[in-house]
């Protein structure tokens, strides 16, 4: 066969593949805890003169019945900045509705940068009489601006196993005429501070799943962070074992001390059965236009 035709009929069978891809995206079920808790409303912006983050807790929304039964429970929130030396707040003591409002500004003298690599995490607390946290959500604060910006956040069942809040930044790109998915892992960011004296290292592992099984696996090199971030931009290429099956990647973020094992920070899980509607939507992009570079930062998701 002629390398014209050997193209041209890879061609063909990538056109093929991309036409099941594009049929199947509209019936795509994001798998996960289904259960909905509740939404909660924030607004944020940075005062650079005054060197201030605002944050306004504005109100929460459709909260779900927290307990089965019984006198229903006082709610607050309590939020925390992940920076290396976590700011935390509280929030008033509220009467338990469906639908609550806080309207409370909470102002701290912070440097923007030293912000945009962290999070706002906030979590939904009944007092009853005894704290005890129910749910929480993320907000990265990588885009904080001196424009005032407004968040409808989804709680969500705070995870049993630790996790961080770092983030990945990952691009896909889907080559179809090289059979092939390439991934960029570039950065981690909001990376979390040494708890002693020890060096701390960070490093990245990458499996593809196909055809129900791990085919291939990559690492990134072992860096040391700086200012709560490490910049990798290693790029690493995939082959697929069928261009016609449907494949996914699983992303840990790994730690290591000089003394300790390493230990699994969280994960991102990239395919169309993530349980994460971001990273869904990344591999839909991906897969329905060949050869363009995806781009999407990812909160890590308990391993």
């Amino acid at each position: 066969m002629q390398p014209f035709d050997l193209f041209s009929s890879r061609l063909s069978s990538t056109s093929s593949t991309i036409g099941s891809i594009e049929s199947s995206l509209d019936s795509i079920t994001l798998s996960g805890d289904e259960r909905e808790l509740g939404k909660v409303c924030v607004r944020l912006s940075y005062q650079e003169a005054l060197e201030q983050v605002w944050i306004t807790l504005v109100q929460s929304s459709d909260l779900c019945t927290l307990q089965d039964g019984g006198e229903q429970p006082k709610i607050g929130f309590k939020g925390i900045i992940t920076i290396p030396k976590p700011i935390q707040f509280k929030s008033s003591i509220k009467e338990y509705q469906q639908d609550v409002s806080f309207m409370e500004t909470f102002v701290f003298a912070l440097r923007l940068q030293q912000l945009r690599c962290s999070a706002l995490v906030l979590r939904l607390q009944t007092h009853n009489p005894k704290k005890r946290t129910v749910a929480e959500c993320v907000l990265s604060l990588r885009q904080l601006d001196s424009q005032e910006t407004e968040h409808w956040l989804d709680l969500n069942l705070k995870s049993k196993s630790s996790v961080c809040h770092s983030e990945l930044h990952l691009t896909t790109c889907f080559q179809p005429v090289n059979g092939r998915i390439q991934l960029q892992v570039l950065a981690a960011q909001n990376l979390p501070a040494s708890s002693s004296p020890l060096t701390q290292v960070f490093f990245v592992k990458v499996e593809m799943h196909q055809l129900g099984r791990v085919v291939m696996k990559k690492k990134t090199r072992v860096l040391k962070a700086s200012g709560g971030q490490c910049q990798w931009k290693e790029t690493f290429h995939f082959l697929l074992a069928v261009l016609d099956q449907a494949c996914s990647l699983t992303v840990k973020l790994y730690s290591r001390s000089s003394v300790r094992r390493k230990q699994c920070l969280g994960q991102v899980q990239a395919g169309f059965d993530s349980p994460v509607p971001e990273a869904v939507e990344q591999w839909k992009d991906t897969m329905a236009n060949p050869e363009k570079v995806v781009s999407a930062w990812h909160t890590l998701s308990a391993a």
